[in-house]
């Protein structure tokens, strides 16, 4: 009978070691490595976000960035680069796994970055002191977006200024006034670039800010109430308005 207890004793102990290997899980420090589809050119600078929460950070200058103590198994990866479609999608790490894991990015089409037309406003660049002197919006510096380089400009609004950003038909990511919940439809903020209103403006579709990138900017304005805007803008500007002006 003795014999018998002590043996169950053993089988019980063998159970739970058993149960508490097949629930552990590893973890590792991965890299991720970006390129431009088809060759071996690195991507720099572009933002990697892993599990919708992960900020993994901007890969270095040979496309890389690493993301320590990751668990061991499938993952989603988001990137954001200047020149390339935004990308999604799933990596699988384990101990066998080859890495770096490379990513492969497309390459956004000349015609997508061609200058766009617009409508010209009274608006220029030699006042911007003076408008941020008043204080009637939210400004961003050359020095200021100098460090904030590699940024998407929907990541550096959103975080840094709090503006509202929603989701395109196709993800894109695209700047809006705050409106009542049963609005049928956002209330997109008119977008000037170097003086010129290319949003609203015919055929036009509010652009994707994650397109534009910090450092491709010497200023920023925004203005996230109608009250607030210039009026050199304001018949256009029912929903706010942001101001870029490009190097």
């Amino acid at each position: 009978m003795r014999i018998v207890r002590v043996l169950s004793l053993a089988s019980v102990c063998a159970v739970v070691l058993s149960a508490h290997v097949a629930g552990a899980q590893d973890t590792r420090e991965v890299a991720l490595r970006l390129r431009r589809a088809g060759d071996t050119l690195s991507i720099r600078g572009a933002t990697v976000t892993i599990d919708h929460t992960i900020e993994a950070g901007n890969t270095d200058s040979a496309g890389i960035v690493r993301i320590p103590d990751l668990i061991d198994g499938g993952h989603i990866v988001e990137v954001v680069a200047r020149g390339y479609q935004a990308y999604f999608d799933n990596f699988i790490t384990s101990a066998t796994a080859k890495q770096p894991i490379v990513l492969e990015l497309l390459p956004i089409p000349a015609s997508d970055t061609a200058k766009v037309k617009g409508q010209k406003t009274a608006l220029r660049f030699v006042a911007f002191d003076a408008r941020r002197t008043k204080g009637q919006g939210k400004f961003f510096t050359r020095a200021q977006l100098d460090a904030a380089s590699g940024r998407p400009l929907a990541s550096l609004l959103k975080t840094d200024a709090g503006a509202y950003i929603v989701s395109g038909p196709r993800g894109e990511s695209q700047l809006a006034m705050r409106s009542p919940a049963n609005a049928s439809k956002p209330c997109y903020t008119a977008v000037i670039r170097d003086g010129v209103r290319i949003y609203p403006f015919a055929g036009a579709n509010s652009p994707d800010l994650d397109k534009i990138f910090a450092e491709e900017l010497a200023g920023i304005e925004l203005y996230a109430r109608p009250a607030s805007v210039p009026a050199e803008l304001r018949e256009a500007a029912t929903c706010g308005a942001l101001v870029l002006w490009t190097r």
